[in-house]
């Protein structure tokens, strides 16, 4: 289902969503620069909520995006394996919640709310909307409007599936894109000359300050493309990717994996009580985009890597940034079109510069990432400003 919805083939349908919430991300930008990370958020909640909901977002806050926001930071701090003990001995689950040392219990509950919240509210909104006949096409009417036509036996179950996936969307099309957008944007603080060339390309293709950039451009703008695969490498989103278990056994590098690798297996007797934990296997996807014989220079932004120069082959796309196998994102092409489209507009129209305080020092931006399940940039500061009159008279 989610893949008939997001494959490449359905992509230019979504054009027009995209453009649209670009448009007010820019004038949002120019609007109130420091808010920009509160603009970003919802840029990305905008697209992914009227595709998938036929919901139009508030963009001065909203609270579907809000909704999300709140389950989504749960589910950062759980998709660390291992950020609670539970993950090792499952059986703790059963402890009273009362019992000192079942905190995680009570925090669970109140998570679960949130993404209960979040699967169903929205998924709500819709079903109410097309009883009246107000709701425009998105995923979750048509499929909804296809179930009805078809008649499908088994509808609670059905219901239940379109549902898991509309959610699933929402909740991961909002933070990736918005950490490949804030990643970009770091970058070019700290390397302006990447900016420079980035906007002399722009200029060049659709020119200055007469119109935005559409998705009609993109083959002239090899290195708006090279900026979003750098951005993606140099930060990987999901720095560890998910968990993942074996079919079959394997050896790694000298290491015996069992089939079935992933779940935690106790055993009991009489007399003790032994644990053994099985491997948890995760791909670890920052060192793979790090790697040296891969990536010269890693730690450096360069979109000149995904460009062939002197002779020279591109070098690899950051393709495992999406996961891997059958498991790799299904939703990966529709998130790159939004950060390309919401990047390729930044660029055309805005300059980003580095902070000044209020006695006239430049302010540093910190070259790190936080250390999560999703790796955002550490909060920065930063300027925002229109590139020239022109661009000005086009934002207005």
């Amino acid at each position: 289902m989610f893949h008939q919805h997001f494959q490449p083939r359905a992509l230019p349908a979504y054009y027009p969503v995209q453009m649209k919430a670009t448009l007010v991300l820019l004038q949002q930008l120019h609007k109130s620069p420091d808010a920009f990370v509160h603009h970003i958020r919802h840029h990305a909640g905008s697209v992914i909520m009227k595709i998938v909901y036929g919901y139009d977002v508030d963009p001065n806050g909203d609270r579907f995006v809000e909704l999300v926001d709140r389950a989504m930071e749960s589910i950062r701090i759980v998709a660390n394996v291992g950020a609670f003990f539970v993950d090792f001995i499952p059986i703790l689950k059963y402890l009273p919640r009362w019992l000192p040392g079942a905190g995680f219990i009570r925090r669970a509950q109140a998570w679960r709310k949130d993404v209960d919240d979040m699967l169903e509210e929205p998924f709500e909104y819709t079903r109410e909307s097309m009883a009246k006949g107000l709701v425009p096409p998105s995923f979750v009417s048509e499929n909804l409007t296809k179930m009805q036509k078809t008649e499908v036996a088994d509808t609670p179950t059905h219901l239940e599936i379109i549902r898991n996936t509309a959610a699933v969307a929402f909740a991961a099309g909002a933070d990736t894109t918005v950490i490949v957008v804030l990643s970009t944007m770091l970058a070019f603080l700290l390397y302006p000359e990447v900016q420079a060339k980035a906007q002399a390309e722009l200029d060049a293709v659709v020119g200055h300050g007469t119109r935005l950039p559409n998705f009609d451009d993109r083959p002239q703008l090899p290195y708006i493309d090279a900026i979003v695969l750098e951005a993606m490498r140099w930060n990987s989103v999901v720095p560890l990717g998910v968990a993942h278990r074996t079919m079959k056994e394997d050896v790694y590098r000298g290491y015996y994996i069992p089939a079935g690798t992933f779940q935690i297996h106790f055993f009991f007797s009489v007399y003790d009580y032994v644990p053994f934990v099985g491997a948890i296997i995760i791909g670890n996807a920052w060192a793979m985009l790090h790697d040296e014989k891969d990536y010269p220079n890693p730690l450096v932004f360069d979109p000149g890597r995904f460009i062939p120069r002197d002779g020279k082959e591109r070098q690899p796309e950051p393709t495992v940034a999406f996961g891997f196998g059958r498991r790799i994102c299904p939703g990966r092409y529709i998130a790159l079109n939004t950060a390309w489209i919401a990047i390729a507009s930044m660029v055309s129209t805005l300059s980003f510069t580095k902070a000044v305080d209020s006695e006239g020092r430049v302010v540093e931006p910190s070259e790190t990432f936080t250390s999560a399940s999703l790796s955002f940039p550490v909060p920065f500061k930063c300027t925002i400003k229109a590139r020239s009159p022109q661009t000005q008279a086009l934002l207005d």
